[in-house]
């Protein structure tokens, strides 16, 4: 922001003011709910919030105060950050990236201006760490119960500051199943205490969700007399179920396009590695750099041709010139994760959702890069490999995201849309 202010000063006149001369974007909503509770697509727990701690009384007060506070729980994210990666990443110089990456990637503009992302990614910090908390209880005990109860009261939370339920439902079950198939791969013993652990788990996470919307649903019911309200509202504004090939080959964005695809990649990546530690080593291969540029251009195409480099070197037993990079130790780690296939899964169903129905991939980009699941998501799967290969990749990815997100700021004072 603060580079962004040089080239055009009337980003800080305009976000620190009460009387913004820009559009707010969605913030407008925001603050009307603010100042004119009802029900429609947005949830109320942000608007609530607001409305309780400041006390606006009018729409470009509730504005102002959406843009401070935001902006101070985006600052609270980082340490929030760097505690849950600490638990479990071994290289600092990962942690600093990947913390760095989420903390100044483009969409981290949306934690600031209002929107409800850095609400809800503090509130998911908090989440994820207590689920990561869970792999140090080997039984059913007081600390163990105590942390349920904190899950179930932050999915809770979570429920009510945005769409949660079915990403979250489908997430758990699917981390679930994930660490007890593998499980069953490696022989462990340990199959019957995760299924009682994380299946426990699941289930107060479902609890948790399905609470929450109800009562918003409720609220919707009594004022509306329709229980799911923000689901219609959002299909009033064009979101339907259906089948769009059109968007995974020719991008709307490049922000977008990426946000559909990175998701699928670091899905199948976490499962080759899974493979390569449980079942049949695994041959990797360092993508060349003309590649590496592809992934972020044009994302299909380097699938493709990473598939025919990593079939060529595992399954053809050819002669190649193709650089292999090795899988550390902590590649073990993430196979019985909970949190890490979590926030995996998350991540992928967020992007699903939005493909199958939404023509336009409306918020999809801040719906995967505004918020931590994916970032976790990035910095476990960097530590399977060697940090001083992962790193440089990291390094280059902060320095475009940092110039990104100036050209967003710039923008954003221009009333240009942002996603």
């Amino acid at each position: 922001m603060t580079i962004a202010t040089v080239i055009d000063s009337s980003i800080f006149i305009n976000f620190f003011s009460n009387f913004p001369a820009k559009p707010f974007y969605d913030i407008e909503h925001y603050s009307n709910l603010v100042i004119y509770p009802v029900c429609n697509a947005f949830y109320p727990l942000w608007p609530w919030l607001i409305s309780s701690l400041a006390k606006p009384q009018t729409i470009n007060d509730a504005a102002f105060y959406f843009r401070i506070i935001g902006s101070l729980l985006s600052l609270i994210n980082v340490p929030l950050f760097i505690s849950l990666l600490n638990q479990n990443i071994k290289s600092y110089k990962i942690i600093f990236l990947v913390v760095a990456l989420y903390a100044i990637n483009p969409l981290s503009i949306f934690r600031m201006i209002g929107y409800t992302e850095g609400l809800f990614s503090t509130l998911t910090l908090i989440f994820l760490f207590l689920l990561d908390s869970l792999k140090t209880t080997s039984k059913i005990s007081i600390r163990f119960l105590l942390v349920c109860i904190s899950i179930l009261a932050l999915s809770f939370l979570l429920s009510l500051t945005r769409p949660f339920l079915i990403q979250a439902t489908l997430s758990s079950i699917l981390a679930l199943i994930s660490i007890l198939l593998i499980s069953r791969f490696q022989n462990k013993k340990t199959f019957n205490q995760a299924f009682k652990i994380y299946g426990l788990t699941t289930l107060i996470i479902w609890i948790g969700a399905l609470l929450g919307y109800c009562i918003y649903g409720y609220y919707c019911w009594q004022t509306r007399g329709d229980f799911f309200a923000p689901f219609h509202d959002q299909k009033n504004w064009g979101k339907q179920l259906g089948f769009y090939p059109v968007l995974f080959f020719i991008p709307l964005t490049l922000a977008d396009f990426t946000s559909i695809y990175l998701p699928v990649i670091a899905f199948i990546t976490s499962w080759l590695i899974c493979i390569s530690v449980t079942i049949k080593k695994l041959i990797f291969v360092i993508p060349r750099i003309w590649q590496w540029i592809l992934l972020f251009a044009y994302p299909p195409a380097f699938m493709a041709f990473y598939f025919v480099d990593f079939k060529k070197v595992n399954f053809s037993g050819k002669q190649n010139n193709l650089q292999e990079i090795n899988l550390t130790q902590s590649a073990n780690g993430i196979t019985a994760n909970y949190m890490f296939w979590f926030c995996i899964y998350f991540a992928l169903i967020h992007s699903i959702i939005i493909v199958f129905s939404d023509q336009k991939l409306t918020s999809l980009r801040r719906f995967i890069f505004g918020t931590p699941y994916f970032f976790v998501a990035i910095a476990y799967l960097s530590q399977c490999f060697p940090s001083r290969k992962v790193s440089k990749l990291l390094l280059w990815l902060l320095i475009l995201s940092a110039i990104g997100l100036v050209q967003y700021w710039l923008d954003y004072a221009n009333g240009v849309w942002i996603g």
